[in-house]
C-alpha cells in the first residue's frame, strides 16, 4: 500500500474494514487539569505535574484522578516542574502529513520530563540529522510570554 491509498477490506462482511471515505471530526477539550496546565504555562516557564496520593505516580500532563488507582488527586499534590527532560526516542520526518517532501526535515522526539513519570511528544531542534539523540538532555523552548495562547503550540520545540 502506498501513502494516501485508501485502505479497504476485500471482505467487508467480516466487519474488519470499510469501503470509501470516512470523515472524523472531533474536538478534544483540555479539561480541568489541561486548563490549569496551560494557564500555568502562559504565566510561567514551568510545567505542572501531580502526584497520586496512593501509588505515587507523578503525572505529566496532570490528571484530576489517578488512572491506575482511580483516586482523586487533590490540589496539594500538584507541583511545578522544569520543562526539561531526556530524549527517550526520536524520528526524522522527511515528508509532511500529506506525503509531500518537506523543504527541511525535522525531528520528533518523545521526551521524559525530569521529576515525573510523564513524557512529552514534540519537535526537537537539532543541527545534525545523522546523530543519535537518545539520552540527550533537552529543554522546552516556549513562545515569548506575551504571545502565549494557552495551548500546546506554546511549546515551540525542545533543544
Amino acid at each position: 500500500m502506498t501513502f494516501g491509498e485508501k485502505q479497504t477490506n476485500p471482505e467487508p462482511e467480516t466487519g474488519l474494514g470499510w469501503r470509501g471515505d470516512m470523515q472524523a471530526d472531533y474536538l478534544y477539550p483540555n479539561g480541568a487539569a489541561g486548563d490549569k496546565f496551560f494557564k500555568n504555562l502562559m504565566e510561567k516557564e514551568t510545567f505542572l505535574a501531580c502526584t497520586c496520593p496512593e501509588c505515587k505516580t507523578i503525572y505529566l500532563p496532570p490528571r484530576i484522578y489517578c488512572e491506575d488507582c482511580y483516586v482523586e488527586i487533590p490540589e496539594d499534590k500538584w507541583k511545578e516542574v522544569v520543562p526539561e527532560g531526556t530524549v527517550r526516542l526520536f524520528t526524522v520526518a522527511y515528508l509532511n502529513a500529506e506525503g509531500v517532501k518537506l523543504e527541511k526535515p525535522w525531528v520528533m522526539a518523545l521526551v521524559d520530563i525530569e521529576g515525573t513519570d510523564g513524557a512529552w511528544l514534540a519537535k526537537l531542534k537539532v543541527k545534525d540529522l545523522k546523530k543519535d539523540y537518545i539520552g540527550a538532555k533537552v529543554k522546552a523552548v516556549l513562545r515569548p510570554k506575551g504571545k502565549r495562547e494557552g495551548t500546546m503550540k506554546d511549546i515551540l520545540y525542545f533543544e
